[in-house]
């Protein structure tokens, strides 16, 4: 899964024209959680969604169950994220990095996971409009499937991490290939190490939380 991450992007190299339009009033720090609007790129812009999929049908702006994230092999179904799919609202969620935790319960430590090269790390998701007679709201989430590679030893699901040339299919191709850049993934450009637990307490920011034990 993908419950938290740093999205304070300072290097964007070749991926400076995809996220040209980054939203100002969306949030960046270092330890990014659930219900937070984020920066989260359409075909059109970029726009600040609220992290956490708010359907279309809900009555209310807000979500009874985890939608931050969506299983790569149930997508389609979930009535929470059916219609984001049918509609194919796909979207990109730039990143620093993310975190993960291992260990015994009571005693997990945490991880950083970002790339070796100095890029941003691009995660696939998918977006939905609520709207109401009083107010519209933008939320995303973002799509996960079953750890590969040395990434296995940490948690058994990791984002559906996109290069630049995915990413552009993924945003203007839409779901119609999506089965194709499952099978394209390619995780050996990602490092992973331990982080303070300082992290572990959602309202901690700094960019401390990254550093490496």
């Amino acid at each position: 899964m993908c419950g938290r991450y740093a999205n304070h992007v300072k290097q964007m190299h070749g991926w400076a024209e995809l996220l040209s339009d980054w939203p100002e009033e969306a949030e960046v720090g270092y330890n990014i959680a659930p219900t937070q609007m984020v920066p989260a790129f359409t075909a059109e812009r970029g726009f600040a969604m609220r992290w956490g999929m708010v359907p279309s049908w809900s009555k209310e702006p807000t979500s009874r169950y985890a939608t931050f994230n969506a299983r790569c092999e149930s997508v389609a179904e979930k009535p929470a994220f059916r219609n984001a799919w049918k509609q194919s609202n796909t979207c990109l969620i730039p990143a620093l990095g993310y975190y993960e935790w291992k260990g015994a319960k009571g005693a997990k430590q945490p991880w950083f996971i970002r790339p070796k090269e100095d890029t941003p790390l691009v995660m696939a998701g998918l977006w939905e409009r609520w709207q109401d007679q009083e107010q519209t709201l933008l939320s995303c989430t973002i799509l996960t499937q079953a750890s590969k590679g040395e990434l296995e030893t940490l948690h058994s699901r990791m984002p559906l991490i996109l290069d630049l040339e995915q990413a552009e299919q993924w945003l203007h191709d839409g779901t119609a290939v999506f089965d194709r850049l499952i099978a394209e993934q390619h995780i050996d450009a990602v490092d992973f190490y331990a982080v303070s637990t300082a992290v572990n307490k959602s309202s901690t920011e700094g960019e401390e939380l990254i550093a490496a034990l």
